[in-house]
């Protein structure tokens, strides 16, 4: 049910969550009247799984953790009063043990709360974080020692959630990650011991300001790093990675680009178009270290 930019207050909605308990989707991106008030209210909507909430003023979240706790998608985009406590309860107290989905695009969330939601909340499959720009770098880690041990079956006594469904805390389930236009973002680095074993498209498109991208991801697909005009240094274990962007990767060196793909056995798209620094005379070298690469696009190439 869309609601965004109409003029609902938190009575409206009161009443409207009473009275249509059968809500699965509800969208109040620009409501800017909704309060604690309001959204406590959403205990009435028992199979509400999509919650959209961008473009408001809220800086307390609880009612929602509270209430909400069959939620799978959360879009807070643009919420520019949030802060890192607001999400506390998500990878501190176990809120949302059903959340898949999150979108903080745009938002005023810092870099301590994305480090805890991304090593905390492993149910987590897509992630959206574009044009944050408190993002300053992305360092996984096996330490996960900010998270407190959250038992599986975590839930309220009076939620209808099972045990079951509720992702195991082990592996990471992570999928998707957009950064795309993240302007401080400086260093991405995922080893091996993060276990982003799930990972297949990350797209870090236009953080300018991105220097050093080290990957080790087993199941990535697909990496966008264009616009990335900063970058120098592209370490990738990817074994089954086959579409590559790096367009107007302007600092890039071949040598490096070389070095990178050695190791991507299965990559067959490569686009370095506008790559100043990685010329024609080198795609056979590309090619015989990559042999797997069945289309290079470029500048150069016509």
């Amino acid at each position: 049910m869309p609601l965004s930019a109409g003029q609902l207050v938190d009575d409206s909605l009161t009443c409207m969550s009473e009275a249509c308990p059968m809500i699965e989707h509800l969208i109040l991106s620009s409501c800017l009247s909704i309060g604690i008030d309001g959204l406590s209210s959403l205990h009435c909507l028992h199979k509400l799984t999509l919650l959209d909430l961008s473009y408001t003023f809220l800086d307390n979240l609880k009612p929602v953790f509270n209430s909400c706790l069959q939620l799978k998608v959360l879009k807070l985009s643009a919420c520019k009063y949030l802060s890192d406590s607001s999400l506390d309860a998500l990878y501190r107290e176990g809120a949302l043990p059903l959340l898949v989905e999150l979108d903080l695009s745009y938002s005023s969330i810092g870099q301590n709360a994305i480090e805890d939601l991304l090593a905390c909340c492993t149910n987590l499959v897509n992630v959206n974080l574009n044009g944050c720009t408190n993002f300053q770098e992305l360092v996984c880690g096996s330490d996960d020692s900010s998270c407190v041990d959250m038992p599986v079956d975590f839930c309220a006594p009076s939620s209808a959630i099972k045990s079951e469904e509720i992702s195991e805390r082990s592996g990471r389930l992570l999928e998707v990650l957009n950064c795309t236009g993240c302007p401080n973002i400086k260093k991405v680095v995922i080893p091996s011991i993060a276990n982003f074993l799930h990972l297949s498209k990350i797209n870090l498109n236009l953080s300018t300001n991105l220097k050093e991208v080290d990957l080790t991801c087993p199941n990535l697909l697909t990496l966008n790093l264009s616009n990335c005009s900063s970058l120098e240094v592209l370490k990738l274990d990817c074994p089954r990675l086959s579409n590559l962007q790096l367009l107007a990767c302007i600092m890039l060196q071949e040598e490096e680009l070389e070095s990178a793909i050695s190791l991507c056995s299965a990559l067959e798209f490569l686009n370095v178009h506008s790559c100043p620094k990685i010329n024609a005379l080198d795609f056979g070298r590309l090619r015989l270290g990559c042999p797997s690469l069945k289309r290079i696009q470029s500048s150069l190439i016509s």
